[in-house]
């Protein structure tokens, strides 16, 4: 396993040895808490330097009565197996010592000794160490001692020892847990969140890869019990309090404990000292999330629910915010409790946008819930329906606005039936379910239209205008789109306004009417101008969507910049999600196609991105990457995406998926597929003006047969690429920023067009279109033809950035990560993790090796001229 954040450690290691070696010996101290990486770091050392010395190891066991100098004993026994002269049985301590002094200090070869786990020493072995630490600068040995802090009581013996060993020939090294951006390179392929993981785990290496190493367990078994092993070497009273401090995530305040406890202060201070928990002024936690669980999963149940019920009067009584008191009321099985506590904590997460903590607030309410009136129970319910709307819960939403609809019904509610309806309708279509969408939507205006009119019926014409927008009928959605403007400006309700505006500028933008870009826009400056985050949020989504269609890419990526931001400081993921799937589109176009590839895969992983639209957006990225590139799994992927897209009826998104299935077969030679592909899209793609999916599925139709006259409005590349007009498609497609498409249009041209086309092809890795790009060039007889990449080196060998490549250059040269950073102009930490990611993709674990390999792939051509040092550390 390849070591994250330990390079300035390793390189002080290093200079130490150098040290050594002239003799000059040093000891080094390396403390820090359980799991953090003590034994790594030195296995990792020592594995580097074991061809240049003698390495001698001794470990101290934790017994209940350590045995007197075990771990010396250990390393002279190893001495004697290397043919050294060794002590006698029954010699004193002190002859020992000394003949290890003299062994140490012998030149002709270095000697690297660790002693591992002081804090579990002698008092023997201690002394052992102050003996050689006053002498280990007249030796030839570099002399490595670990220890746990957090086991250090402010009496414990180590203490005193290390503050004897002094001066400049001892080392002292602490290291701390890793940084959020290590745990998410840790993470990276594993599908979790990692700023979760790195909340639970405090960084601690150990924790983060027993929880990557086990994906079904909340808290691992080796956790689980490195955790309570420490714990039940505290006293009765020590643990009570931990079990205390364990019920209640965070941190527990000091006026608490002494409320359920009384005083407690010598338990306060053993369990400081032992490290198990972390003591403040005025609170008590633990240092690691994980190890809170390890507690808490290791107290009974009915412990645990009497604890909960114990705290919660004593938090009320004190004003504590709703939502502690609700965690500690749901846990107490209080139902009552949750019932009073558990909406108001929803209402004022909701109003910080916390929409999945509301959601799980109202969820918990729901659970006890059967106990309240028809009236209420349906007012949790709705609630719940909009919050994990928000949230991007679609079927959690569907369930409770079900639910709530049934309630709104029996009590002939028409209003609140109604809408209820439109929630329904647009998480119906969030999961490709178009008829229960259109059913719901044509209830709430029928219901609507027969009663006063006011914001529910502006609101429902315009989820009406957004279903017709999803599906191409431009003239419906702008009919109701503008029904519900009138409606909404004569009632004054800007929220209706706005959502109506987005429809609007949508429906225009459809079509490629770039006039739509004013309303959508005025829709998102007046969402944001009143503060309607879920309408400025669907504003943003919006705007991206269609400049992704209509390939403006600086309006996209300011869209995708902005939009982002705006909805995850709010908490509105059912919008980022869809803003995050639909700049893959765009990224594919501009032809970042590895960048697009990577953020598909994920998101496809993330548990974020449920809706069908969302992955169907995604599989179609994903797919397109790897047909274009002549990778495998783009057919099960697009196989997949179809089977999801056919049921939306959404023209655009079945538009996409057929004219990418149609290309697949276009460049494996199964013409009779692409006609099928190309014509199951023209079937929903007839009847409306979507002018950049028609020409797109058009043109690979006419790539194995006529298409006739082009009567249709098709976006103007497309129509000259149709045309024939394949010089003039070229500079259009180069002027919008899409590489691809300019290659294939060339591709249509003579000699010279095909050597372009063909340099792009080769710049994106686009084998199978190069391919066939080739076998033109040679049927017209041109020599010399560019053979491309090589298979070795296609798409940065093991998949390296640009910037990792330039990391590796630079490693080749022999700089050290200091050099790097300056020269990159970067943090040390920074280069870092690109040289760990090098290691990790080139599969290999020093830097000398990552040289080797880069010359041996081909990342990196042998210059004779030159002979670089290349460091041999590790990472």
């Amino acid at each position: 396993m390849h070591l994250l954040e330990r390079q300035t450690q390793l390189d002080e290691l290093a200079r130490c040895f150098q040290e050594a070696r002239k003799g000059c010996g040093k000891l080094v101290l390396i403390s820090a808490e359980a799991g953090l990486g003590k034994s790594s770091l030195v296995e990792r050392f020592v594995s580097e330097h074991r061809r240049d010395a003698r390495t001698l190891w001794g470990a101290c066991d934790g017994l209940s009565t350590p045995r007197a100098l075990a771990p010396v004993h250990e390393i002279a026994a190893q001495i004697a197996q290397l043919g050294s002269p060794l002590t006698r049985d029954g010699e004193s301590g002190d002859h020992l010592f000394r003949i290890l002094l003299e062994e140490l200090a012998r030149p002709e070869r270095v000697s690297l000794v660790v002693l591992e786990d002081l804090h579990w020493a002698d008092a023997a072995t201690l002394d052992f160490v102050r003996f050689i630490g006053r002498r280990i600068q007249r030796t030839s040995a570099l002399f490595i001692a670990t220890y746990r802090e957090d086991e250090l009581s402010p009496s414990h013996p180590l203490r005193l020892a290390l503050g004897e060993l002094t001066g400049h020939h001892v080392v002292r090294m602490r290291l701390v847990p890793l940084s959020p951006a290590a745990v998410e390179l840790l993470s990276r392929d594993s599908g979790r969140n990692a700023s979760l993981l790195y909340r639970i785990t405090g960084g601690n290496p150990f924790f983060v890869r027993e929880v990557l190493a086990s994906p079904g367990e909340l808290v691992p078994q080796s956790v689980r019990d490195a955790v309570v092993s420490r714990l039940l070497r505290c006293s009765p009273e020590t643990r009570e309090l931990a079990e205390l401090v364990a019920i209640s995530p965070g941190r527990t305040e000091g006026w608490l404990i002494e409320s359920v406890l009384g005083a407690r202060q010598p338990a306060v201070d053993e369990a400081g000292a032992r490290g198990l928990l972390e003591v403040q002024t005025d609170s008590i936690g633990f240092r690691h999330e994980l190890a809170r669980r390890a507690v808490l999963e290791a107290i009974q149940p009915e412990r645990v629910r009497a604890l909960h019920a114990q705290v919660l009067p004593i938090l009320a009584q004190h004003g504590t915010d709703p939502a502690r008191l609700t965690h500690h009321a749901s846990l107490a099985r209080l139902g009552d409790a949750v019932l009073e506590y558990a909406p108001l904590a929803a209402k004022e997460a909701a109003r910080l946008g916390a929409h999945r903590e509301a959601a799980a607030h109202l969820g918990r309410a729901l659970q006890y819930a059967s106990s309240v009136t028809p009236q209420l129970r349906a007012d949790l319910l709705e609630r719940h329906a909009v919050e994990s709307s928000l949230a991007n819960q679609p079927r959690e939403a569907i369930a409770s606005a079900s639910a709530a609809l049934a309630l709104r019904r029996q009590a002939a509610d028409l209003e609140a039936e109604a809408r209820v309806l439109s929630l329904l309708s647009q998480e119906y279509r969030s999961i490709g379910e178009k008829a229960n969408a259109d059913e719901c939507v044509t209830g709430a205006i029928r219901i609507l239209e027969n009663l006063p009119h006011g914001s529910a019926l502006a609101m429902a014409y315009s989820w009406r205008s957004l279903l017709a927008v999803n599906r191409g009928w431009d003239r419906e959605a702008l009919e109701f789109g503008q029904r519900a403007l009138a409606l909404a400006r004569e009632i004054g309700d800007r929220a209706a306004e706005a959502h109506a505006l987005c429809n609007i500028g949508g429906a225009l933008l459809g079509t490629d009417d770039r006039t739509g870009y004013e309303p959508l826009e005025r829709s998102l400056a007046l969402a944001l101008e009143e503060r309607l985050e879920d309408h400025a949020a669907r504003a943003y989504r919006t705007l991206l969507f269609y400049s992704a269609l209509t390939h403006d890419f600086a309006r996209a990526r300011q869209a995708f910049q902005e939009g982002v931001e705006y909805c995850e400081e709010r908490g509105i993921f059912s919008h980022s999600a869809y803003i995050r799937a639909y700049y893959t589109a765009c990224e594919l176009d501009r032809g970042e196609w590895t960048h697009a590839a990577r953020m598909a895969s994920e998101l496809l992983r993330s548990s974020e991105f449920t809706g069908v639209q969302q992955r169907i957006t995604l599989l179609a990225t994903l797919a397109t990457v790897r047909l274009r590139r002549g990778d495998p799994g783009a057919g099960e992927l697009l196989d997949e995406a179809l089977q999801l897209a056919l049921p939306t009826s959404e023209l655009n998104r079945i538009g996409r998926v057929a004219a990418a299935r149609a290309e697949q077969a276009w460049c494996a030679g199964r013409f009779a597929d692409v006609t099928r592909e190309s014509e199951l899209g023209l079937r929903h793609v007839r009847g409306h003006t979507a002018p950049w999916i028609h020409g797109e599925l058009l043109f690979w139709q006419s790539r194995v047969q006529p298409v006739g006259s082009i009567a249709e409005r098709i976006a103007e590349p497309y129509r000259l690429m149709l045309s024939g007009e394949w010089r003039s498609a070229a500079s259009a497609w180069e002027r919008l920023g899409m590489p691809y498409e300019q290659a294939l249009a060339l591709a249509e041209g003579p000699e010279d067009a095909l050597l372009e086309a063909l340099a792009i092809l080769d710049g994106l890795e686009a084998g199978p279109l190069a391919s066939i790009v080739r076998q033109r060039l040679r049927k017209l007889g041109v020599r010399g033809v560019p053979r491309g990449p090589r298979a070795a080196t296609r798409g940065n060998p093991a998949g390296l950035t640009a910037r990792e490549v330039e990391v590796l250059t630079l490693l080749v040269s022999g700089h050290t990560n200091s050099e790097l950073a300056k020269r990159m102009h970067v943090s040390s930490k920074t280069v870092e993790h690109h040289v760990s990611a090098i290691l990790d993709k080139l599969d290999v674990h020093t830097r000398t090796e990552a040289v080797a390999a880069a010359f041996g792939l081909g990342i990196v051509k042998p210059d004779s001229s030159t002979s670089p040092a290349v460091s041999q550390e590790p990472r």
